[in-house]
């Protein structure tokens, strides 16, 4: 998550995506203030983000994960346009960064997945006055023995350097089956959730991170954590000087 500087731009978030959500439930108190703030407050300023490196992985996986002559170019032409401001030869940098090591790594996808396709933000779950916003990098789907379809969803972590905590990944996991699972009851979904298709894909370590088995107990955890941050989102302060 980039720093928030005292001299960015800011604007209101309403809610919390899957990924900040899942770090939060595995944070200190004193890094859930922290996280509530840096999802509150979104800097407007343009911040180093892996665009590049989400779509061409996504582009290499849904096309089936075989030559990676693409990802090697892609390198190639990021490494080569170092030019510019800092700005962007830093970004263009940690992209080629993201992509070097997913081609070290080259890390799974669930085993049962039948048909892998990039997705797509989706509309936002409300659960207990939040909003959880879901914008996965994969979605999975297959068709089972009784000929019903079954879908889950896909998520990239990187941090260079540093492995994605198991807990953490089990977090995301859950929630996303029970953003699936929810929407279904909603009448939101047509295609049934399959844990066995939601995964965390942790690029660093080469991990794939499928959602745990007690991902129903941990969804209605989250959703009593998500009763306790509405409660407190209007009272959460902006960074000192900020600028909306």
């Amino acid at each position: 998550m980039p720093e928030i500087k005292k001299t960015h731009s800011l604007r209101v978030d309403p809610g919390m995506s899957i990924r900040m959500l899942a770090d939060y439930m595995t944070a200190s108190e004193q890094a859930k203030r922290t996280l509530l703030t840096r999802a509150k407050y979104v800097p407007i300023a343009p911040t180093i983000q892996h665009d590049a490196a989400r779509e061409s992985i996504t582009t290499h996986l849904s096309s089936g994960a075989g030559a990676t002559d693409d990802i090697k170019q892609r390198i190639e032409i990021l490494k080569s346009g170092l030019q510019g401001s800092q700005f962007e030869i830093d970004k263009a940098e940690n992209n080629a960064d993201y992509l070097e090591r997913y081609l070290e790594t080259l890390p799974p996808i669930p085993a049962k997945a039948h048909e892998v396709l990039i997705g797509n933000r989706m509309p936002p779950l409300h659960v207990e006055g939040f909003a959880i916003r879901c914008a996965p990098d994969l979605v999975f789907k297959r068709v089972n023995q009784r000929n019903v379809a079954k879908m889950g969803m896909g998520f990239l972590r990187y941090s260079k350097g540093k492995a994605l905590p198991p807990e953490t990944a089990c977090w995301q996991g859950a929630i996303a089956v029970g953003y699936l699972t929810t929407k279904l009851q909603q009448g939101l979904a047509e295609i049934d959730p399959d844990r066995d298709l939601t995964a965390v894909i942790d690029v660093w370590a080469g991990q794939c991170y499928t959602a745990p088995s007690n991902s129903v107990y941990r969804f209605k955890e989250v959703k009593a954590a998500c009763a306790g941050i509405a409660q407190r989102w209007k009272q959460i302060p902006p960074p000192p000087n900020a600028v909306f």
